[in-house]
């Protein structure tokens, strides 16, 4: 195992979820969770002709609350996630 892995409290898979429904998601994340790292898989939308909507709401949802992101390593998700630090 790599020394420097990141290994989060929690997982959360938002695949399927409307960006309503992930907002209710992740609004309980922040305010009623203990976790200190948590990892969000958004899916990668490849498929999508404008792009991927749910992995930027989720981008900006975090960080209009202070709360950093970064990507997730490939191993971890790659594109189709991020790591959420609270």
């Amino acid at each position: 195992m790599n020394k420097y892995a990141r290994i989060p409290d929690t997982i959360i898979d938002l695949h399927g979820k409307t960006t309503r429904e992930a907002e209710v998601v992740l609004v309980d994340v922040v305010h009623n969770s203990d976790c200190k790292h948590v990892r969000v898989i958004t899916g990668k939308a490849t498929f999508r002709e404008n792009g991927p909507v749910m992995k930027p709401f989720v981008k900006r949802f975090f960080e209009s609350r202070g709360i950093r992101t970064s990507p997730a390593k490939q191993s971890d998700g790659g594109d189709g996630a991020l790591e959420v630090f609270l």
